[in-house]
């Protein structure tokens, strides 16, 4: 996403590539035209960059985040974070240590279908926001992946989770204040899995938001669909391609005929039987939408602003992750204090 994304953007300049791989790193050079590296302090100390973006596996973030802190650069790293608290507030501390500034590209805000939900239900005509509901259907047993995904024990969360946690505390404009869980390999595996994911999150005056991960289902794949209940309408969102014509009744009484196009994803407002169309994602909506967060966080760290995602919103969504997990091993409510940190 990332090199096809600044290539788009015409006030930056692309003056290094690092990757182990060398097969990664003569596609780059040939591709893209960039110096490429295979050591990341090599490539930092070398270029002296003024923005790293560190797309990586998530057990290196830390460091290289710390790395490029301390020569001078300020970060864009990419989701999860990094793989604790603790490993957080040591990126967060080396940032205020050399006046740098951390970002992420939690790019599914960006794009079309999500940042119109997120707008439309956070509207003044919206009313309030009462209930979210957050999904992602496929078959991916956390058992049968490889490389760093496969080695990552608390795997579904932390790596997709993490997509429709932060959304949801982005819809509700806060942490929630407790989580409920249960995680289980659906009876697929002996011991501890979370294969199947359901958890609820608590805000505040009463409003819930229920999270689903079914990493087991062999019907029709939903990446991340969205809804999000206000006192005036629900807000629908779903990524990924949908061309579809139905022809039907509402409830055996009120006759319609629709039509559903979105290449990669489309949002809509729904009211009673009534559909509203709101966004639609371009073809390629990752890069698109990293695009927009790498443009964006640029210009709040040119001007002093916050940028559209900020190092203490991943720690706060790790904060959740955590939650969710120690809900699920215990059976009960876990509730997320407020710290001087959020």
């Amino acid at each position: 996403m990332h090199l096809p994304a600044l290539s788009t953007i015409t006030n930056t300049v692309v003056v290094g590539a690092c990757d182990h791989s060398e097969e990664r790193q003569t596609r780059a050079a040939a591709k893209w035209k960039v110096p490429v590296f295979a050591d990341a302090a090599e490539m930092i100390t070398r270029t002296t960059p003024d923005l790293v973006i560190v797309a990586t596996p998530p057990d290196t973030h830390a460091g290289l985040c710390i790395t490029a802190l301390e020569a001078g650069a300020n970060v864009l790293c990419e989701k999860p974070f990094v793989q604790t608290v603790a490993e957080a507030d040591s990126v967060l501390a080396a940032a205020v240590r050399t006046g740098r500034r951390v970002a992420l590209n939690h790019e599914f805000r960006e794009m079309p279908i999500f940042r119109a939900v997120l707008d439309a239900a956070r509207a003044d005509d919206a009313g309030q926001l009462t209930f979210a509901q957050a999904w992602q259907l496929m078959y991916m047993p956390p058992w049968n992946e490889h490389g760093w995904r496969g080695e990552m024990e608390r795997r579904t969360l932390h790596e997709a989770g993490v997509h429709l946690i932060d959304f949801l505390i982005a819809l509700f404009g806060e942490l929630p204040h407790a989580v409920s869980g249960t995680m289980s390999s659906g009876g697929m595996r002996e011991g501890e899995s979370d294969a199947v994911c359901v958890v609820t999150l608590e805000f505040s005056r009463g409003r819930i938001a229920q999270l689903i991960q079914n990493r087991l289902c062999k019907g029709e794949t939903h990446y991340f669909e969205v809804r999000a209940d206000t006192t005036s309408a629900s807000f629908r969102a779903s990524f990924g391609g949908r061309a579809r014509v139905t022809t039907g009744l509402h409830r055996s009484t009120i006759p319609h005929l629709r039509v559903d196009y979105g290449v990669s994803g489309i949002a809509w407002r729904e009211k009673g039987a009534s559909r509203t169309f709101l966004a639609r994602n371009p073809r390629d909506p990752r890069m698109f939408a990293t695009r927009g967060v790498i443009e964006r966080t640029i210009a709040a760290f040119a001007s002093g602003a916050e940028p559209p995602a900020s190092g203490a919103d991943g720690r706060g969504v790790l904060r959740v992750i955590d939650a969710c997990y120690a809900a699920a091993a215990s059976g009960g409510r876990v509730s997320i204090p407020v710290d001087d940190h959020a």
